[in-house]
């Protein structure tokens, strides 16, 4: 009986150590991640490096499911109202904070009712051109927009998305008028941007690399505050003149608001392994796209909490108009 009781111990010890015993079986069936952006984007992109790598620690398949439209609100949505055993999950981010401002009803209060899990990426933007809009710098940009006002279109992956607001607002701070063609995700944008049919946007890095690369688009300049090292030659919009466009698309995790502790807890700890990981961090870099390991449910909220002010003082300060167009 002893040596049965201590192969038992033994065993459980050994499954324990292996991350196959988890609190309360957790999870023993797939585990699904609502992505509110269409396939190919820097939000699916980074959606599916990781939940590959989350099913690897977790022991059980993590899958990306895309729901977009309403600014990501529908696979929000969807989330909020799910059972709340941590087996279906939202990426939330920068659209997020936009809704929070600029929806009179929105659907969910994103900092109330879901249960974070952690910040996982953060990426720039690059503000890109057709070739044959024959614009080679920010400079010739404002000079053609002043020259035939609202002549230049611009897709977004959505009203009120990023791309948006950092065209609007790059517009606000010339003194221009650009024509806005919203989109339901960067990549629907991008398909139209490469047909020539609207000339500019700000893309992610990770979906516009490629084509900068290909020459099919011409990278005028990027948001972040210093170059990035995968277009060491493009200037940042501070360097091209135009200043306080700062604007990096992030997300993060977070699970129907009830969830267990427990499972947020064994949630947090597959992302944050994925997040360190050398495999998903090289696989997101050439994308563009950096993992922001370390940040959990907290750090989640004040991140949001942050986004959300800087937001509404932008608004206030521009007169930015963030309603569906």
């Amino acid at each position: 009986m002893r040596k049965a009781t201590s192969r038992l111990v033994a065993a459980t010890a050994v499954l324990f150590l292996t991350g196959a015993v988890h609190a309360a079986g957790f999870p023993v069936h797939p585990i699904r991640i609502l992505v509110g952006f269409g396939a190919g984007g820097a939000s699916d992109i980074a959606a599916r490096v990781i939940a590959a790598k989350m099913s690897e620690e977790l022991g059980q398949q993590v899958v990306v499911e895309n729901k977009p439209g309403a600014s990501t609100s529908i696979a929000g949505q969807a989330v909020a109202t799910a059972n709340p055993d941590g087996y279906t999950l939202f990426q939330a981010g920068n659209a997020n904070a936009v809704n929070a401002i600029s929806k009179p009803k929105p659907p969910f209060d994103i900092l109330t009712a879901f249960a974070p899990i952690g910040v996982a990426i953060t990426t720039p933007s690059v503000l890109v051109a057709h070739p044959s809009a024959e614009i080679t710098s920010v400079k010739e940009l404002i000079a053609k927009a002043k020259q035939k006002p609202g002549s230049i279109m611009y897709g977004s992956s959505g009203a009120a998305a990023v791309s948006h607001l950092a065209a609007e607002y790059m517009a606000h701070e010339e003194h221009i008028k650009l024509t806005h063609v919203p989109y339901k995700g960067s990549s629907q944008a991008m398909t139209d941007l490469l047909a020539g049919r609207v000339q500019i946007m700000f893309a992610p890095i990770s979906t516009a690399l490629p084509m900068i690369h290909d020459k099919k688009l011409v990278a005028l300049a990027v948001t972040s505050d210093t170059r990035e090292k995968e277009l060491p030659n493009v200037p940042t919009l501070a360097e091209a003149g135009v200043n306080g466009v700062d604007m990096a698309i992030w997300s993060g995790f977070v699970a129907p608001k009830g969830t267990p502790a427990d499972r947020i807890a064994i949630l947090g700890k597959a992302l944050q392994q994925a997040l360190k990981s050398d495999d998903v961090r090289g696989k997101l870099a050439v994308h563009g796209i950096q993992t922001v390991p370390g940040a959990g449910p907290e750090a989640f909220n004040r991140h949001m909490k942050s986004d959300i002010e800087k937001l509404e003082k932008l608004v206030k300060d521009t007169g930015i108009k963030l309603g569906a167009e």
